[in-house]
């Protein structure tokens, strides 16, 4: 049987391709490979906090991830899941002390956030300013 290699979705023997994502099919998957092993770099108290810190990290290219502390990271297994008040992100280990001085560096101004979004939005509002990019 044909599986998609993306998407993990097994096939009837008739199908070619992924009808979700439109990637050939292929005889069989290869075995799961469960990546470098993540540590948490930070607790946050509310989603949103956790998701200003994961997109910060993101944006100086370290790959970052957030969620509760109970949730299921398949390569440690599956904890017994609780209720908890807090969300962690996560980063790969070997970017752990890139992580925290990013998160421990200078805080962006509301100045410096408007250029960037200026020199990266496609399509400024109308009130905004708008400076050719350097």
């Amino acid at each position: 049987m044909p599986w998609c290699p993306r998407c993990k979705v097994e096939y009837e023997p008739a199908v070619s391709a992924c009808a979700d994502c439109g990637a050939a099919l292929v005889e069989s998957l290869p075995p799961e490979d469960p990546g470098k092993p993540a540590v948490v770099v930070a607790r946050a108290a509310t989603a949103h906090e956790a998701s200003v810190m994961v997109a910060t990290l993101n944006a100086v290219g370290i790959p970052a991830y957030t969620g509760s502390p109970d949730a299921y990271l398949p390569q440690y297994g599956n904890p017994v899941a609780g209720v908890s008040p807090e969300f962690v992100v996560w980063v790969p280990a070997d970017a752990e002390s890139e992580a925290l001085a990013t998160l421990r560096g200078p805080q962006v101004t509301g100045e410096e956030l408007m250029l960037a979004e200026q020199a990266t939005d496609p399509e400024p509002d109308v009130d905004e300013p708008v400076e050719p990019a350097a």
